[in-house]
């Protein structure tokens, strides 16, 4: 596995991709990740580590360009349960959906 593609977050909100000394834009980083790159946002200022921010961003623009919504039960679990085990929860579900889709796209 490759290493993920670093990025700086400014306050701003600008992106800055380390690797290729440029800035882009959330549909610039979703066409990377489309391509298979994985990549880590790291906050200029803060060092915090904001990629699942910044991925649920783009998730949330693309659904708002296309109009398509994530399902409303779905949303209710994640408001309800999202400090306790949802990140765990939906890390470990979807490792294993991607290991079973891996296995189909050999």
């Amino acid at each position: 596995m490759t290493e993920p593609i670093l990025f700086k977050k400014y306050a701003n909100r600008c992106l800055y991709n380390m690797s290729e000394s440029q800035y882009v834009t959330l549909d610039d980083m979703s066409k990377l990740i489309r391509d298979g790159n994985d990549v880590k946002v790291i906050d200029a200022k803060t060092k915090e580590d904001v990629t699942s921010f910044i991925l649920t961003q783009i998730i949330l623009e693309e659904a708002r360009n296309k109009n398509i919504l994530l399902p409303v039960p779905f949303l209710h679990f994640v408001l309800r349960n999202g400090d306790n085990l949802l990140p765990q929860y939906l890390e470990n579900n979807f490792k294993q959906f991607i290991r079973g889709f891996d296995i189909f796209t050999r």
